[in-house]
């Protein structure tokens, strides 16, 4: 294991909440070469690596708050989980720019769940149980080489309260199972349907 990638792994908390908030690819290639202090190639490096490497409670506390009223449930088209996604799609810092507009977002919406149909991926929401209030999304996509690409997305006034670690940690196990023998691996906010 790389110096960058065991330094990422001891800061595995800093370094998901780096990535989760990232404006693109770029972005937290950026965001994990000034936290960790390390180079834009090992920045990358800590990017591709097997969200399995950083498996584990994180040093420097106990569990995650957030994770004791959590839970990640099965998109569904249901008007709530549909309002969520026009939510994500119209969010400036998401993956989307804040660019798609009615019709963009719906034909992603179909794209997407046609490939969660065809079992090529797998698309949760994230969900505050203490309240029953759904906080974020959850999206597991299968790319070319059988890895299987995770983003998320949290509410902007549903951040920095453990959701999105959280939410990390839930898809990790719940990918795993569903696509065995696959790496799962955590990058930056996807663009496209993702």
């Amino acid at each position: 294991m790389s110096n960058a990638i065991e330094t990422a792994a001891n800061r595995r908390r800093e370094v998901f909440a780096a990535v989760s908030s990232a404006d693109g690819p770029e972005d937290a290639v950026r965001a994990i070469a000034s936290l960790l202090s390390v180079s834009p190639d090992e920045a990358r490096d800590v990017l591709k690596t097997p969200l399995e490497t950083f498996a584990g409670s994180p040093s420097g506390g106990s569990g995650d708050g957030a994770a004791r009223g959590f839970t990640l449930r099965p998109f569904t088209e249901s008007e709530e989980h549909t309002s969520l996604f026009h939510a994500r799609s119209s969010d400036e810092t998401s993956a989307t720019g804040g660019t798609w507009d009615l019709e963009k977002t719906e034909q992603e919406l179909r794209d997407g769940l046609a490939r969660v149909e065809a079992e090529s991926a797998m698309w949760f929401v994230a969900v505050d149980t203490s309240r029953d209030a759904p906080v974020g999304l959850v999206f597991g996509e299968q790319v070319d080489n059988g890895d299987v690409d995770v983003a998320i997305w949290i509410r902007p006034e549903e951040r920095k309260k453990g959701f999105g670690l959280a939410s990390l940690k839930e898809s990790r196990r719940e990918l795993a199972a569903f696509f065995p023998g696959k790496h799962v691996i955590v990058r930056a906010p996807l663009g496209g349907g993702r």
